[in-house]
């Protein structure tokens, strides 16, 4: 399984893909959304962990990109934590929504 991480902070970019990548799944980050276009481009992942604080186009903007193109899994991964966001963006057509700081 290849999972696609949108995430500008390197910090967490880095532990999500090693934390996947030692679950046994294959997991590449991007620090910006135009370098994940260029990867899906290339080679289509099955699921994307997506941050929507991100910089020059916000993580909403590309959830509707990523639906416009089909029905790719889509788990939010974000800072935002009112319940108007996680609705918005339920609504707007994501999978799941994991807010930050991770919990145990």
């Amino acid at each position: 399984m290849l999972i696609y991480l949108v995430e500008d902070d390197n910090s967490i970019r880095e532990l999500v893909a090693y934390t996947l990548h030692s679950a046994g799944f294959e997991a590449e980050g991007f620090e910006k959304p135009s370098a994940f276009w260029r990867a899906c481009a290339e080679r289509r992942p099955d699921l994307v962990l997506l941050d929507l604080m991100l910089p020059g186009i916000p993580g909403e903007t590309v959830l509707g990109e990523i639906r416009s193109n089909g029905k790719l899994p889509v788990i939010v991964l974000t800072a935002k934590d009112s319940l108007d966001d996680k609705v918005q963006v339920l609504i707007d057509g994501a999978d799941d929504y994991i807010t930050k700081p991770f919990e145990n």
